[in-house]
Order: structure tokens, then sequence, then C-alpha cells
């Protein structure tokens, strides 16, 4: 069973990785504009999100002694 760790959350996002993968990160976003092609994704992210991200994203790993790659390097 896996299990995911949230980075940011609000009504229209979420951000979060999951522990035992240890490699990505996952940007889940609503109602916003994206390209595909076989070789990228472009998603558009709207200012006040990306800022909540950064955030949420600071202040539960920054503040910490280890910070999130070496957190998902300690989970291989």
């Amino acid at each position: 069973m896996s299990s995911y760790e949230t980075i940011s959350a609000g009504e229209t996002h979420h951000v979060f990785y999951n522990p035992s993968d240890g490699e990505n990160i996952i940007l889940e976003i609503e109602n916003t504009d994206f390209e595909v092609d076989p070789a990228r994704v472009a998603v558009k992210i709207p200012y006040e999100i990306w800022n909540q991200i950064v955030r949420e994203y600071a202040e539960k790993f920054t503040n910490h002694h280890t910070s999130l790659s070496e957190q998902l390097e300690l989970n291989f």
C-alpha cells in the first residue's frame, strides 16, 4: 500500500510524493491549461498556487535538519 506525503495542498492543487518511490514529486492542478506531446508536458501554474507551493515547501523542509531531497534519498 502506498502512502503519500503532502508538500502543499489547496482547493485546486496538491503537491505530494511517495516516500517509498523516492524519486518523484507529483503535482496535480485542477482547471488549468496544459500541453502534452510525446517528449514533454507543460502545465500553467497560477502565481497564487506557485507561491503557496514554495511557501509550504520552505516551511516543511528548510526548517528541518534534513532537506526533502535528503529525505527522499534515505528511502532507497
